[in-house]
């Protein structure tokens, strides 16, 4: 599945629901855990995909220490869900676009995860700038913090 329709499909509707969720650049394993009585790990996607292969575990030393890496991996994420006060002037994807923007991934990302041209995405952030007054992506970021847009 094509990243932006993955983000469509998996994250956006989940987000809009209530949940939280964030990113990071890279985690050690791929990892799911289900009210700290169960996790599921895979190494990597392309090992699951390769030897289609899941580790379960269940409560014991192992489990406690993969929560600990799932807190310690939440709380240095990155959020992907805006504030309720983000102006209704803008756009959906303007709106996706600052949810990405606060996640620190490169505008060739965003654009990939979104379905644009970076031309696109070039033209939504100038109309970024304007609304906010910013000149650029640090600005930005720190009007869209203190109109906790983000």
């Amino acid at each position: 599945m094509q990243n932006s329709a993955y983000y469509a499909v998996n994250i956006q509707p989940c987000i809009a629901a209530g949940e939280e969720a964030r990113v990071l650049t890279e985690v050690p394993v791929k990892l799911t855990v289900f009210d700290r009585w169960l996790a599921i790990v895979s190494m990597s996607s392309v090992e699951a995909e390769s030897n289609e292969s899941l580790l379960l575990v269940r409560s014991s030393s192992l489990l406690t220490a993969l929560l600990g890496l799932f807190e310690t991996a939440w709380s240095s994420g990155y959020p992907m869900h805006l504030s309720a006060q983000v102006p209704p002037a803008l756009r959906p994807l303007q709106r996706r676009i600052l949810e990405l923007l606060g996640t620190g991934v490169t505008d060739d990302t965003i654009a990939q995860l979104l379905g644009v041209s970076r031309r696109t995405l070039s033209r939504h952030m100038e109309q970024l700038y304007l609304v906010a007054g910013a000149a650029n992506r640090f600005q930005l970021a720190l009007y869209a913090a203190r109109k906790k847009w983000i």
